[in-house]
């Protein structure tokens, strides 16, 4: 038992790295999902319907209906507050973004900028007690960390072709890692109402995929949405799978490894995986390769003025 234990740490430590270099590979098939289709909200549906497929076969699980009809409940009381129903439009925003964005900033640029949102919507968080968070005074060291992960995204942004283009889709990045920091302390709201993991996720989905359809739809009637139509590679429909098994891993993970563990896993999982795929595609200088290991260290630092 003790040697099970001994090795179960470092490989939950192992496989959530390789999750976070997938969500850096969701972002690429997002975006080229959006290229091919013609439109990044139809990219953006497509991506999210797919997963919220997966997410309701989880349905058939007694504890999973418990939990969506304990959430249910919790609305109809008005025991969860009505901002507990803007997880979704968070997500679908963010999923938007990638669709939107990769194809002309890159996958590193993205994930760089994203991962900073996070770590900015995560300070403000906790120093104002957004969405019921407890509040937790804000540390020089966290502001330290975040002028360094600021500045690792103005150095990864350099790398490419600078136009005001590629500077107001990195600060929209930026905005949907916001999004992504207030998504997760929602979910940890609702999760609490729902006494399991998986049927908030199953919430979320169903009113990010709604929204999405709506927009579209809007989108549409004036002429806004091109369809080139579906593509015939499979990999470009992983998107939705790949968020429904970083969501999954968050649940199973989370308790084993603590919170700074797991975040730092998953950052360091992001930023090694974007980077591979933009030396993949040729778009890696200098810069790049500087400002993601610069943009981890300061997440770094501002993780442990947290935990401090």
């Amino acid at each position: 038992m003790t040697t099970q234990r001994r090795w179960l740490t470092p490989l939950l430590i192992v496989v959530t790295a390789i999750v976070g270099a997938l969500t850096a590979l969701q972002s690429r098939v997002n975006g080229s999902l959006a290229e091919y289709t013609g439109s990044a909200l139809v990219a953006s549906m497509i991506s999210f319907g797919i997963g919220l497929i997966l997410l309701l076969l989880f349905l058939v699980r007694k504890d999973t209906r418990a939990g969506f009809g304990r959430i249910l409940r919790s609305i109809r009381m008005r025991e969860l507050p009505w901002w507990g129903l803007l997880g979704g439009a968070c997500g679908a925003f963010t999923i938007l973004n990638q669709a939107w964005a990769v194809p002309y900033i890159g996958v590193a640029v993205f994930t760089t900028a994203i991962v900073v949102g996070q770590l900015f919507g995560a300070s403000a968080i906790d120093h104002f007690g957004l969405v019921g968070a407890p509040k937790h005074r804000f540390t020089w060291l966290r502001g330290v960390g975040g002028a360094l992960a600021l500045a690792a995204v103005a150095l990864v942004g350099m790398s490419g072709e600078v136009s005001w283009q590629t500077v107001w889709l990195s600060v929209l990045a930026i905005a949907a890692g916001f999004g992504i920091a207030l998504q997760l302390g929602i979910t940890g709201t609702v999760k609490h109402h729902a006494g399991e993991a998986v049927s908030p996720a199953v919430l979320n989905f169903t009113i990010g995929f709604v929204l999405l359809v709506v927009v579209t739809g809007i989108a549409a009637l004036f002429g806004g949405v091109e369809f080139h139509g579906l593509p015939t590679d499979w990999w470009m429909y992983l998107g939705g799978p790949i968020g429904v098994l970083f969501i999954l891993l968050v649940a199973v993970v989370a308790r084993r490894l603590g919170v700074f563990v797991l975040s730092m896993t998953i950052v360091a999982g992001q930023l090694t995986g974007s980077l591979v795929l933009d030396l993949l595609e040729q778009r890696v200088t200098w810069m790049l390769l500087v400002g993601v290991p610069l943009a981890f260290v300061g997440i770094l630092i501002a993780h442990l003025g947290a935990r401090r």
